[in-house]
C-alpha cells in the first residue's frame, strides 16, 4: 500500500498542482506572450498604440526613427490609482525587438516613446508595455499595430 501512496506523490508532483495554484512559482513573462487584457486588482485593463515615421519635407531621405504613442485604459469608468505607470515599452517586428522607457517627466497611463528603429512604415508590429505598481509589474500588449508614415 505504501507504494501507491509513493505513486500518487510522485504524479501530483509532476503534475504540478492545477491551474489554480498558488503554491509554484510563474514562469517569467516576456513581451512576445503578453496578453492583450491584464487584470489588476479586479479590474480589466487594455493597450492601445499608434506608431509612426516622420517622412516630412524636412526629415532625412529615409525617414525619422519610429515614434510610439501608448495609452492603458480601464474597462470601467472608475478612477485609475496615481501609482499605476508605464514603465517599459517594447515595439515587437517578427523576431526582432526594441524597447525604451517612457519619455523623462511622464507618468501615468499614456506616454510616448521615440528615436525606435526605421522600420516600415506600412507593416504591422506588435506593441507590449509593462506596467508597475508599488513591486508589481503585468505585461499587456496591443496586436498588429500599422506603422504609419506622415508626409
Amino acid at each position: 500500500m505504501d507504494i501507491v501512496i509513493l505513486c500518487s506523490a510522485v504524479l501530483m508532483v509532476v503534475a504540478g498542482c492545477g491551474t489554480a495554484c498558488t503554491c509554484c512559482c510563474p514562469a517569467p513573462a516576456s513581451p512576445a506572450s503578453a496578453p492583450e487584457r491584464v487584470q489588476i486588482d479586479g479590474r480589466e485593463y487594455t493597450l492601445t498604440a499608434n506608431a509612426w515615421r516622420d517622412f516630412q519635407p524636412v526629415a532625412p531621405p529615409n525617414g525619422q526613427p519610429l515614434i510610439t504613442m501608448v495609452k492603458v485604459s480601464a474597462a470601467d469608468a472608475a478612477p485609475i490609482p496615481a501609482d499605476l505607470s508605464v514603465e517599459r515599452v517594447w515595439v515587437l517586428n517578427g523576431k526582432n525587438q526594441w524597447s525604451a522607457t517612457p519619455e523623462p517627466g511622464t507618468t501615468g497611463l499614456e506616454t510616448a516613446v521615440r528615436n525606435g528603429p526605421k522600420w516600415g512604415p506600412d507593416i504591422r508590429v506588435d506593441v507590449v508595455v509593462r506596467l508597475k505598481q508599488g513591486k508589481q509589474t503585468w505585461l499587456v500588449r496591443a496586436a498588429g499595430v500599422d506603422i504609419k508614415r506622415t508626409d
